[in-house]
């Protein structure tokens, strides 16, 4: 009895500490430029999107879990596309440097399910077999972004994946490259953000 009447305690303050802070659920998007390392690709151009739910746990830091679409892979030097598109899920930590101008620093852990492909399998478009990529990546993301005052936000974000992208054979691959080292996703993102502040005035 002790311990659930500490435990409701608890739960008690960390609600209410939460509740003082500053909230807000928004939307993002922009454009991906992403390759795969060491792969005979070039790098390929397309789009990333999402939304995050942002806490502002005190003037110079934000957490900031995120859900969303990333559209990754690279080009064959022949112009052809290959896709690896990802469910996305991260969890963005937000340091602002110079709070009255709205300028931040972020670092976001995340990982990634692959749609193309495996138990998914609803969005290949690169051919009957699938994209042949591992089922999930784990990545890390370091950024810039300025947040003006109305919602708006200018983001820039490096995104590095940690799992090889690929263990066996891929059929678009002309280099053999991709047999003796590994395949990493990099991806550099630039877009916008806007926040909608929930926090009554």
């Amino acid at each position: 009895m002790k311990n659930l009447l500490l435990a409701l305690c608890l739960f008690s303050i960390i609600n209410v500490s939460f509740s003082q802070n500053e909230k807000g659920i928004g939307f993002r998007g922009g454009v991906n430029i992403s390759k795969l390392s060491t792969a005979d690709l070039e790098v390929k151009t397309n789009a990333y999107f999402g939304m995050f739910y942002q806490v502002r746990l005190s003037e110079l830091y934000a957490l900031q879990p995120e859900i969303g679409y990333s559209n990754q892979g690279g080009k064959t030097k022949d112009g052809d596309n290959i896709y690896v598109e990802y469910l996305t899920f991260g969890f963005t930590n937000k340091l602002f440097l110079a709070p009255d101008v709205g300028f931040y620093m972020l670092v976001t852990p995340g990982f990634d399910l692959d749609i193309d492909d495996t138990p998914f399998g609803f969005m290949n478009r690169n051919n009957d077999e699938g994209n042949d990529a591992t089922f999930i990546d784990f990545s890390m993301s370091f950024g810039l972004g300025i947040q003006f005052k109305n919602g708006l936000a200018i983001e820039a974000r490096y995104k590095q994946g940690l799992i090889d992208v690929y263990s066996g054979t891929f059929h678009n691959f002309d280099s053999e490259l991709y047999e003796n080292r590994s395949q990493f996703n990099s991806v550099f993102q630039i877009g916008l953000a806007y926040t909608f502040n929930l926090t009554k005035n």
